[in-house]
């Protein structure tokens, strides 16, 4: 019924930012949701939580006067809402950063706000602190033939030092997860995979390795051993040159290297999650300060801001990048996601190949479309999708675009009702209002020299 966000005590009990579902009937809520930050009323209501007892249930109660109102919800214990922290955690509560829980992590969603952050990215650039993500190193004389089965893109394209957007796949043609794999050498293949999924990415590695007796491959959770920065927007290349070597401007899309950044050393890769050019540098966690503070310093002269992950999610919704647990998950197939692209059936076997190929053959039963709003409101994750009045799906992602300056989103349908300028009806807070189907993406950079040969503009 309700999630815990964040915490900080004050004087005993605690402020946190929560989510309140309609469920919560001793709540009225015109969004449904209940943000509060640092004792800060943002949206909805005020609230805190005072613990029963050290390890007891929380209790949520309503600012009211004189005193507080008991709602009557019991959240959970202070030892279940321990979360994460990436190595610039510090330094993003100093730069004013308001912090969420995502994926068990405190993660900075926005700083100076969204729309800002947003527009800084599509025409200058942005900062963001993605240490979040998970990594996952397999090498050896097998890891190729590992990988070849594990995943639906053809690993054995990659030359030395080149990245590919690519999915671990399930039996029945859906994504584990989608990653992204980078050659490092012969025998030597480092992922980058989603945070929330990284545990479940790696124990399924592990359980699905076709050479599990042998030490031909070796496969291991290395995340605790790297921060991830992206630095991404058009003037990320000028920015990331004045502090980096080799010269940054020689990577092209989707390429890496080991390189040196800030005068910290590390990988330096091509690659980004944002529509716009961009590099995503991995290091030792020890050097986080170092490097965040001296690419801020170096890009201040060119309008570069730090943002946080409200504008990473939007950024991706206008280049239509597709979001685990949205438009991916366990019974949603590559093919009906629209990366048909990356599901290699001529390379030989794989898992989930075989759905794959039947499904190919048989048509598929849903199929992801983007639309804009021809009518007013904002069209949020999970609202119900109607043609002509009849319920034919629902929003998977939807938010107003900063850069495009409307509301837009992806929906599965049926794909017999999927056609550009279709239109149809969103329902919001029980209201239908006009959508129209798109082409995709929403938004699409120009492209230069240093695309050439990419295998993908995605993350």
């Amino acid at each position: 019924m309700s999630r815990l966000e964040n915490r900080r005590y004050t004087k005993g009990a605690v402020w946190v930012n929560i989510e309140l579902h309609l469920r919560a009937r001793a709540l009225t809520l015109s969004r449904g949701v209940c943000y509060v930050c640092r004792g800060r009323r943002v949206r909805g209501l005020r609230v805190y939580i005072v613990p029963s007892s050290g390890e007891g249930p929380w209790h949520l109660r309503q600012r009211t006067q004189p005193g507080f109102s008991n709602l009557g919800v019991s959240l959970a214990t202070p030892a279940e809402i321990t979360l994460k922290r990436t190595a610039l955690f510090d330094a993003h509560r100093q730069a004013g950063a308001r912090m969420v829980n995502f994926a068990g992590w405190a993660m900075p969603v926005e700083y100076t706000g969204i729309v800002e952050e947003h527009l800084a990215v599509r025409t200058r650039a942005g900062l963001f602190d993605v240490s979040h993500m998970g990594e996952i190193e397999a090498r050896g004389p097998k890891a190729l033939a590992a990988l070849q089965h594990l995943t639906c893109n053809d690993v054995a394209r990659l030359a030395l030092n080149q990245a590919q957007y690519s999915a671990l796949m399930y039996p029945q043609g859906s994504a584990v997860d989608d990653c992204v794999i980078h050659r490092l050498g012969e025998d030597r293949f480092f992922i980058c995979v989603n945070a929330a999924n990284t545990q479940k990415d790696y124990e399924y590695v592990l359980a699905n390795n076709p050479f599990p007796a042998t030490s031909d491959v070796e496969i291991r959770d290395v995340s605790e051993g790297y921060s991830q920065l992206a630095l991404q927007g058009p003037a990320a290349v000028v920015i990331l040159a004045q502090v980096t070597a080799p010269d940054p401007a020689t990577l092209k899309t989707y390429w890496c290297r080991a390189a040196s950044c800030c005068g910290v050393d590390g990988l330096l890769a091509r690659t980004g999650y944002s529509g716009e050019d961009g590099f995503e540098f991995y290091f030792p966690p020890a050097e986080s300060l170092t490097v965040w503070n001296g690419l801020l310093e170096a890009g201040r002269p060119h309008g570069l801001i730090p943002a946080g992950l409200g504008a990473r999610n939007t950024l991706r919704l206008e280049a239509a990048y597709p979001l685990y647990g949205n438009e991916l998950d366990e019974e949603t197939t590559l093919l009906e996601a629209n990366l048909g692209w990356i599901s290699k059936l001529d390379k030989g076997e794989f898992i989930g190949k075989a759905s794959l190929a039947e499904q190919k053959q048989k048509g598929v039963r849903k199929k992801l479309v983007g639309f804009e709003m021809i009518e007013r409101g904002i069209a949020r994750d999970g609202y119900p999708v109607r043609i002509n009045g009849k319920l034919c799906g629902r929003v998977s992602s939807g938010s107003f675009a900063p850069y495009l300056k409307k509301s837009i989103g992806l929906a599965y349908i049926p794909p017999e009702q999927a056609a550009p300028g279709q239109e149809m009806q969103i329902e919001i807070r029980g209201k239908l209002a006009g959508a129209r189907q798109t082409t995709l993406p929403f938004y699409r950079r120009a492209k230069n020299d240093h695309d050439k040969d990419a295998k993908t503009q995605k993350r």
